[in-house]
């Protein structure tokens, strides 16, 4: 009896050093692997915690919500993926890191916060399904691509610094209220829809491509060594949008002044504007009108005198243009005479316009309608004003010869573009026909003056 009970004994002894040695092993299984840094690594059932920082070697895919906290550090290595599937989110507080290599794949709500920061310099992918939010710092390193194709919500605190490769799929649509950085290394791909706000500065002084929609009510910046190129897209500019361009203010002039330094903001109208409040106008920021006085040789605007004298008492500098019907120089020296008895009365600040473009003046050839305009600018410049030519960037590359007319100011019309069409010199871009400015009811004509011609 005792030795059956010393066997059985020995057998429940036996069972349970292996269940508990089992135990232990099982135990020592699942302590965390460290790397030689000191990092954590990222399974699907890990929890961040604080001042811990972690890494991914292989594929993490996370199904419901994941966050690292601000002391923390997230490391995808060389040739590892990150999956957030569509439904799951990831809140990055801290900084994540993305190796050369390496890729994220974002289908979910990924969301940057404002003290956050993100290196990329492998692949980041954000599906249709995505929702991306960034208030804090995002880089996109040279040799690295960023691909949106769902929703980018850039905050007021966020900044994207893209040095290498960013696109915007047909599919996307982004909203950009931060800062948003194109260097020279920069591409920029824009198929879907990017809208800037109020507040938003967007600096482009790489590559820009755009054949989606780019909306622009905050301010856009292009360097003197950008690139753009604009293929079946929409560049809409809101009464609140400025654009700033280094290479057309370069381009104007032969040699840089201090008058060229500048760019001015301005408008063009006539009574199709109806009573304009030039006050507000002023506190719009509207640094100068161009007003129309006549068309052919019987028509005088009927708010000309109104729209000149209130514009110059609101502090605002003011040109004056002519609708030209002239088809012959004979009938351009007759329109001038009576554009310049209309004008002659007042002290424009800014040239005295001949504006051509009437479809009567198609039919004339090259040498016809250069004519026309040569001789309306000589009869301005003989009454001592300075004469400027106004006309659309189609009609000055195919209707006017602008080299005989190098003698004047050029005005050029070109809506909806990222720049004129139009290769040779000018001081001013007429860059939108529907603007809408404070002051003035309905839709008004937006300019840009490279010169300031006051002075």
């Amino acid at each position: 009896m005792k030795r059956i009970f010393k066997i059985a004994f020995f057998i429940i002894f036996a069972a349970l050093s292996v269940f508990f040695t089992a135990g232990a092993y099982a135990e020592e299984e699942q302590e965390p692997q460290v790397d030689e840094n000191g990092y954590v690594k990222v399974t699907e059932d890990t929890i961040p915690e604080e001042n811990v920082n972690y890494y991914i070697d292989d594929t993490v895919e996370i199904h419901d919500g994941i966050m690292f906290p601000e002391s923390t550090t997230l490391l995808i290595k060389k040739g590892a993926e990150f999956q957030l599937y569509a439904g799951g989110t990831a809140d990055i507080r801290g900084t994540l890191v993305i190796e050369q290599g390496a890729r994220a794949t974002v289908s979910g709500t990924f969301r940057m916060s404002e003290k956050s920061k993100a290196e990329c310099n492998g692949e980041f992918a954000a599906t249709k399904s995505s929702d991306v939010h960034i208030a804090g710092e995002f880089l996109n390193g040279e040799e690295s691509t960023v691909a949106f194709s769902g929703k980018l919500s850039l905050y007021n605190s966020g900044v994207y610094e893209n040095k290498g490769a960013t696109s915007f799929a047909k599919s996307a649509e982004a909203v950009l209220s931060g800062n948003y950085i194109v260097p020279e290394s920069g591409r920029l791909f824009i198929r879907g829809s990017v809208s800037t706000t109020l507040n938003s500065k967007m600096t482009a002084d790489g590559y820009v491509y755009l054949s989606g929609r780019l909306y622009n009510t905050g301010k856009l910046s292009f360097g003197k060594k950008a690139v753009n190129v604009f293929k079946d897209g929409q560049f809409i500019i809101t009464k609140s949008g400025r654009v700033y361009d280094e290479r057309a203010e370069e381009k104007s002039e032969s040699n840089e002044t201090s008058e060229t330094k500048k760019t001015l903001r301005g408008i063009d109208v006539s009574y199709y504007q109806g009573a304009i409040d030039w006050k507000r106008v002023k506190a719009a920021g509207i640094d100068f009108a161009v007003l129309r006085s006549s068309v052919g040789d019987y028509y005088t605007d009927e708010t000309f005198d109104y729209n000149i004298t209130e514009a110059q008492r609101a502090g605002i500098k003011v040109g004056v243009y002519h609708y030209c019907l002239a088809n012959s120089a004979e009938s351009a020296r007759t329109e001038a005479k009576y554009f310049l008895d209309i004008v002659k009365q007042y002290k424009p600040d800014f040239p005295l316009v001949v504006d051509i473009e009437d479809s009567r003046q198609q039919k004339l050839s090259v040498e016809q309608l250069t004519l026309v305009a040569d001789i309306f600018c000589e009869e301005i410049k003989k009454a001592g004003y300075e004469p400027m030519i106004y006309s659309s960037a189609s009609w000055l590359n195919n209707k006017l010869d602008t080299k005989e007319l190098s003698d004047y100011e050029l005005w050029v019309a070109h809506w909806g573009v990222l720049k004129p069409s139009f290769k040779g010199s000018y001081g001013m871009w007429q860059y939108a026909c529907s603007g809408r400015v404070s002051g003035i009811s309905g839709a008004v004509d937006l300019d840009i003056a490279y010169i300031d011609y006051s002075k």
